[in-house]
């Protein structure tokens, strides 16, 4: 079973709806009331907390005056979540933009006078069944005691003509006069104030529920509540920003000090920072120096290797003329190898020669022997040239071991020479490459030079840029400290502020 829920005088509901009756805000008062969260009513039609027992015909009073851009105020009977229902005197508002236009609709909801409650359930259940309420126009209790006083001064006025004792006669037609002259002007600004309380909120239906009756003391009385209504609309919403600018000044507070203890953070590491660019612009600098006596080496190194490229360029001639006399060598001693050869073959020939003058010495001693006296001699003559023979042989083979030692030297001779000639070509070759080495290397180092040079102008641009790099650091830590003292003062601001806006939720508080 349904149970009603109780508002306190210091509850304040309110939310917000587009054109179309849509929620676009909710406080938590609201949702804790009604049971929502603030996700479940957002973007949902405002009848997702209309109770059942509200009759259309009250929304329709509500729509005729709002559509019109006029505020109205009623009892209003709501659902909650769970079943529950509450009710609220409800104050809704339009809220126009700044060409005058409606573009969303304010309900303010506050806690309902139990009798306003009680005639509201008798009158909306009466219009839920489906019959109508007739409310009479407003009566007019002045008019009528207008009227008593004229009639009882024009009987006061009779009497002077008809009694006896003029005094009291004349007295009462004085007294009643008097009354009618003094009510008279009163009367008028009476019914300037209905005038004036009709223009607030001329509304009979809602005269009658909170005031019970429906003359026009009861116009007056609704235009009485109607703006207290609405000065709890306007507090309840100042209420209800200021809340918000509380919560969004203390996010300040709380945002300044930490943006304080950033920037006070911030500063030490910009000082760390500035010292390590100090540091970084002397190692810079000391680079560059570096890196200008490595682009001095560097053009040393070219100028040498230009020099050793030179030196093996003359290395490589001297080598060829090397090897073409080498190969000279070699045909020269190929030349006398062969004449070894040669006179080896003369040689052979000549020991032939010796010894078929061997065998005939052999001969003619033996002739000579045979002849006797005869060729006595003849045949110291043989022996003679039989001792040349043997001293030629001798010597023919002296020669022949002498021309094979030579030829063996020479063989020797031709297999180094022909191995230097191997060696030599080999050590062109690798002359040769060892310029196209060298060559390379120059280039290298030109490539090296250049790029040490560009690395020189280019760590004098960053040195120049860390140079700038540390001042700026350095302005950073000024500015740094700066924005520390501007973040201490927001603090100081902010706090200040938030105590301002507590000092005016007190005062709006009494205002509820």
């Amino acid at each position: 079973m349904s149970e009603q829920q109780q508002l306190s005088a210091s509850d304040i509901l309110l939310s917000t709806t587009d054109l179309d009756s849509r929620i676009k805000y909710a406080n938590k008062t609201f949702c804790d009331i009604a049971g929502f969260s603030l996700q479940e009513l957002e973007g949902q039609p405002h009848n997702i907390v209309r109770h059942q027992d509200m009759p259309k015909a009250a929304f329709s009073n509500l729509w005729s005056f709002v559509q019109q851009g006029k505020s109205w105020m009623g009892p209003v009977k709501n659902r909650c979540k769970n079943g529950d229902y509450y009710w609220v005197n409800g104050f809704v508002t339009p809220i126009k933009d700044e060409n005058g236009d409606i573009h969303e609709y304010q309900s303010v909801r506050t806690i309902l006078d139990e009798d306003v409650q009680s005639r509201a359930e008798k009158v909306y259940g009466t219009l839920s069944s489906g019959k109508s309420v007739t409310m009479s126009s407003a009566k007019d209790i002045s008019l009528w005691i207008q009227c008593i006083l004229i009639v009882i001064t024009l009987i006061a006025g009779s009497h002077l003509f008809l009694a006896e004792n003029m005094v009291v006669a004349s007295l009462m037609f004085v007294l009643a006069l008097s009354g009618l002259a003094l009510f008279m002007p009163w009367r008028n600004r009476y019914l300037r104030v209905v005038k004036e309380a009709k223009q607030v909120f001329d509304n009979p239906l809602m005269t009658y529920l909170y005031t019970g009756t429906n003359d026009q003391l009861g116009t007056i009385e609704l235009a009485f509540k109607k703006r207290q209504a609405e000065i709890q609309a306007i507090v309840g919403r100042v209420s209800d920003i200021s809340q918000s600018i509380t919560m969004t000044a203390k996010e300040s507070s709380n945002s300044g000090h930490n943006i304080s203890t950033t920037l006070s953070q911030q500063r030490h590491e910009t000082q760390s920072v500035a010292a390590a660019s100090n540091e970084m612009s002397a190692t810079v600098q000391e680079i560059n120096h570096t890196v200008n006596q490595a682009a001095d080496v560097t053009n040393q190194g070219l100028e040498n290797s230009h020099k050793g490229q030179v030196q093996v360029t003359q290395t490589i001639d001297a080598m060829e003329q090397l090897s073409n006399q080498l190969s000279d060598v070699d045909e020269s001693i190929n030349h006398l190898t062969e004449g070894c050869r040669s006179i080896e073959s003369v040689s052979k020939e000549i020991s032939g020669i010796a010894d078929q003058t061997n065998l005939l010495a052999l001969n003619a001693a033996i002739e000579a022997a045979r002849a006797g006296e005869l060729g006595r001699g003849f045949s110291v003559v043989a022996d003679e040239v039989r001792a040349l023979a043997q001293r030629t042989q001798h010597s023919t083979k002296e020669i022949d071991n002498l021309l094979n030692q030579l030829i063996k030297e020479s063989d020797l001779a031709i297999e180094a020479m022909a191995k230097g000639n191997a060696l030599s070509s080999d050590c062109v070759a690798l002359s040769k490459q060892t310029g196209s080495y060298f060559s390379d290397v120059h280039d290298e180092v030109s490539d090296i030079a250049a790029m040490s040079e560009r690395i020189s102008e280019a760590m004098t641009q960053q040195t120049q840029a860390a140079e700038e790099v540390n001042q700026n650091v350095i302005a950073i830590s000024d500015l740094s400290t700066q924005s520390e003292k501007y973040g201490l003062e927001g603090t100081e601001l902010s706090s200040h502020l938030l105590s301002k806006i507590e000092e005016q939720q007190r005062l709006v508080a009494q205002f509820q």
